[in-house]
């Protein structure tokens, strides 16, 4: 793929007078109400550079949203409400909570979604009350936008943003048919987007790839338009643009061609921030500033990730320069007062460990970055992470088997990630992660020796869910089934709201039922059972390793009620802190020869069994790693 310069925000193609157009571009929900759309932000500089635009404005309707549900249910739903649903833990709630102001829809219990999640244990109480509220809201919202005079609506949908999107670019168009719809995001990627423009008349485009390289090529044929000159020829050369010719869908080739991110504008947040402070609703909420250092994934080029449908069309990764990223964020922090910022990097560009992060932990702010990165991180580096204010990270842990990482292509074993849980919660860096099961060519043999040692792991921090694997589409699963991942078609869920064809389904929906894979129902029960009860554990618990005069004592607080205390002295106290890395017992005993130690071989091998069984240190095969606290190491 090539990287290619940004289209002049200048319309180039003009007969008659120019006639500047307004624009307003939306986001509905389910997009995070705790900080801005990072698409739209960043798509506001370029529209409003464009001599074709008089005005351009961002509408956070997800705010919005909860402000309108918090009115009618009298304060009893909210934004924790929201947020149950915002964090996509059930497959398809939101688009079901606005299916009734996109299509003809009984009452909520008499819907085929409501018994099919009804079946799978989803807890519809609030869904459905939102779910009553969602027409008169799109009404109303159609309503206000159409009195505000606007040419052009964009709407951004990304998961579970199409329902609602679509059912306000509908609504708009039955108000006000001369208004512009266009609709980008993730969910229009590759044969979505084309899916979308082919089933929803009401949509006048669609925009699949980058927006920043379509939607000024797109305002240029606008502004063309009303200038009264025959725009298909402009059309027909903007790259992945879905239009309409004679009312006909016409989707044009993707070109390949990135944006180069030291182009990319930087993000304007006021019209989220200024919502924000609206909305009585979020009070309680703290927001954060969302930024962008690079897209793709440098991983994903090299082994992606079997279950991963992250990235879609466009892995290759690229980064903005350590000082642009270091500029906008102390602009943002200055102007709008807010200390959280989160990077929506799909992974840590490694190169910003010696530059950005400690320039960023040079500022003297308090500071409290979030960051995805890959778990092999060594000490020395999450040590930097932290020094320069992350406090919270998404690793790709998910899996502590080393055999069913292997099946992943993680590019990490299982005691690094034991390690990696260990040494965050040293640095104070809090890790969410979701541990995943359910893969092709597991076996219970891979589960058994990690479920024995989940007591021991009570101190560090556990998942936040700990779901089967889904089938997404991007992913090696969906494109390659000699993996062993069995597509049964769109997901059942997503199925039952949209009433569209299933061959529009199977090019428009991201998720996908699959044949069960991996470990049995009876096998996945006893892993999620210990899985909980360390979830149910954790607060409280501790395993801290001090430092003492000629060695360590560690104190184990692990099960409530219960303390213990080990000695580990002279050799022993050295050989436990040898395992902070991680080693198998060879290549301690070579090591411990080569320092002199008392300790043989043999006598290491028990000692460190003793551990083993004490619960001190994990087990992986033939890697051993020390699981107390507090120590650092290089």
């Amino acid at each position: 793929m090539t990287s290619v310069s940004l289209p002049h925000p200048r319309p180039r193609h003009r007969a008659g007078p120019l006639r500047p157009r307004r624009v307003l571009l939306v986001c509905m929900p389910w997009a995070s109400v705790d900080m801005p759309s990072l698409a739209l932000s960043t798509l506001v500089p370029l529209v409003a550079e464009h001599d074709g635009v008089s005005e351009v404005d961002v509408l956070y309707a997800n705010l919005r949203w909860v402000e309108y549900v918090h009115e009618h249910t009298s304060g009893t739903i909210g934004e924790r409400d929201y947020n149950v649903i915002a964090r996509g833990d059930f497959t398809g709630m939101g688009e079901w909570v606005f299916s009734p102001a996109l299509y003809p829809t009984p009452a909520p219990e008499d819907t085929p979604f409501h018994a099919l999640a009804r079946e799978q244990g989803a807890d519809l109480e609030a869904p459905a009350r939102m779910f009553g509220c969602s027409r008169g809201f799109v009404d109303e919202l159609a309503r206000e936008i159409v009195r505000s005079g606007p040419d052009v609506v964009g709407l951004t949908t990304t998961f579970d943003q199409n329902i609602a999107s679509l059912a306000l670019a509908k609504r708009i168009k039955e108000l006000a048919p001369h208004v512009v719809t266009v609709l980008g995001g993730a969910n229009c990627d590759g044969s979505q987007g084309a899916a979308l423009h082919r089933a929803f008349g009401f949509l006048d485009h669609v925009v699949r790839g980058e927006a920043e390289l379509v939607l000024v090529e797109l305002l240029d044929a606008l502004a063309a338009q009303a200038a009264g000159e025959d725009v298909a020829p402009l059309l027909k050369g903007i790259s992945g643009l879905c239009w309409r010719e004679g009312g006909r869908s016409v989707v044009n080739p993707l070109s390949g061609a990135m944006v180069p991110m030291a182009r990319v504008p930087a993000p304007r947040f006021d019209e989220y921030f200024a919502e924000f402070h609206r909305t009585r609703a979020c009070r309680d909420v703290l927001p954060k500033i969302c930024v962008e250092g690079g897209r793709g994934c440098w991983w994903g080029e090299k082994h992606h990730c079997t279950f991963c449908g992250l990235n879609g069309s466009l892995m290759t990764h690229r980064s903005k320069p350590p000082e642009r990223m270091l500029e906008e964020i102390v602009s943002a922090v200055r102007e709008h007062r807010a200390l959280d910022v989160v990077f929506a990097d799909n992974i840590l560009d490694m190169g910003y460990l010696d530059s950005l992060i400690p320039d960023l932990g040079d500022t003297g702010w308090d500071l409290r970055l979030f960051f995805e990165v890959k778990s092999n991180l060594g000490y020395r580096q999450l040590r930097a992470l932290a020094d320069g204010g992350v406090t919270q990270i998404q690793p790709g842990i998910e899996n502590l088997s080393s055999r069913v990482l292997k099946l992943m292509r993680k590019g990490v074993q299982g005691w690094q990630n034991v390690r990696f849980l260990r040494d965050c919660r040293s640095l104070a860096i809090f890790p969410s992660w979701n541990f995943l099961y359910g893969f092709p060519g597991e076996t219970w043999d891979d589960y058994a020796p990690i479920v024995a040692q989940l007591p021991n792991l009570v101190h560090l921090f556990p998942p936040d869910a700990w779901p089967r694997v889904r089938l997404t589409r991007f992913s090696p699963y969906f494109d390659d089934p000699g993996l062993g991942m069995v597509n049964e078609g769109p997901s059942g869920l997503l199925s039952s709201i949209y009433q569209e064809s299933v061959d529009d389904l199977s090019d428009l929906v991201y998720v996908f039922d699959s044949a069960p894979a991996g470990i049995g129902r009876a096998e996945g029960e006893e892993l999620v059972a210990g899985l909980t009860a360390w979830n149910d554990g954790h607060p409280g618990a501790r395993l801290v390793a001090v430092e003492r005069p000629g060695g360590l004592s560690v104190v184990d607080e692990r099960v409530r009620g219960r303390r213990r205390e080990f000695e580990l002295t002279g050799a022993e106290g050295l050989l436990y802190r040898d395992l902070l890395k991680g080693r198998t017992l060879a290549a301690l005993a070579k090591r411990a020869a080569a320092a002199g130690s008392p300790l043989g071989g043999a006598e290491q091998a028990e000692v460190v069994a003793g551990w083993v069984d004490a619960g001190l240190v994990f087990r992986d095969g033939e890697h051993h790693v020390a699981l107390a606290t507090g120590l650092e190491w290089a």
